[in-house]
C-alpha cells in the first residue's frame, strides 16, 4: 500500500515539475534588460556620431566635426583645451599622414550607463587608435562624450576577428 502512494506522490511532482517548466522557459525567453541598460539603439547611436566625427576629420572639417561631438559634453565648456584639441588633431594629420577612413573595433557598453568606442583611423603613414567614452546624463538621459584620446598604442587594441572573405 504505501509503494502504492509513493508511486502516485512521484508521479504528481512529475506532473507538476512539466507544468511548471513551460511558464519558466517562457519566462526566460521575455528577458527585459534592467532598467537603464544601455540598448542596441543607444549603442548604434553612439557608432553613427563617432563615424560621422572620424568622417569630418578624413573631409579636413576638424572644427565642425569636434563641435558637433562635444555639443552637451562638459569637455566643450573650456574654450582654450576646446581650440588646442583642434589644433592637435591637425598637427596629428601631419604627423601620421592624411586621414583615409575610419574602421570599428569596439562599440559596446559597460555597465549601465557608459559606452565605450575604439576606432582605428587610417592615414597615410601610419593608423591612429581612437578611444572615446560616452556617459548617459542622469538629468537629461542624452549620451555625452566624457572622454575622448587617440594614440598609436596598438597593444592595447582589443582584438576582434577579421571579415571573413568568401571565395
Amino acid at each position: 500500500m504505501q509503494g502504492r502512494y509513493f508511486f502516485a506522490l512521484i508521479l504528481v511532482a512529475i506532473c507538476l515539475g512539466f507544468a511548471i517548466q513551460p511558464h519558466i522557459t517562457a519566462e526566460m525567453y521575455n528577458f527585459q534588460p534592467p532598467p537603464g541598460t544601455p540598448l542596441d539603439d543607444d549603442v548604434s547611436e553612439i557608432g553613427s556620431r563617432v563615424s560621422i566625427f572620424l568622417r569630418g576629420l578624413v573631409n579636413g572639417r576638424t572644427d565642425e566635426a569636434v563641435n558637433d561631438l562635444l555639443e552637451g559634453s562638459p569637455l566643450e565648456q573650456d574654450g582654450e583645451k576646446l581650440a588646442q584639441l583642434k589644433i592637435q588633431i591637425d598637427q596629428s594629420e601631419q604627423q601620421f599622414g592624411k586621414f583615409l577612413r575610419s574602421e570599428k573595433l569596439q562599440l559596446e557598453p559597460i555597465g549601465g550607463s557608459i559606452i565605450r568606442a575604439v576606432y582605428v583611423l587610417h592615414c597615410r603613414r601610419f593608423p591612429v587608435i581612437w578611444r572615446l567614452t560616452f556617459h548617459r546624463d542622469d538629468a537629461t538621459r542624452e549620451w555625452v562624450l566624457v572622454a575622448l584620446s587617440y594614440d598609436t598604442k596598438y597593444d592595447d587594441v582589443p582584438t576582434t576577428e577579421p571579415p571573413r572573405r568568401s571565395l
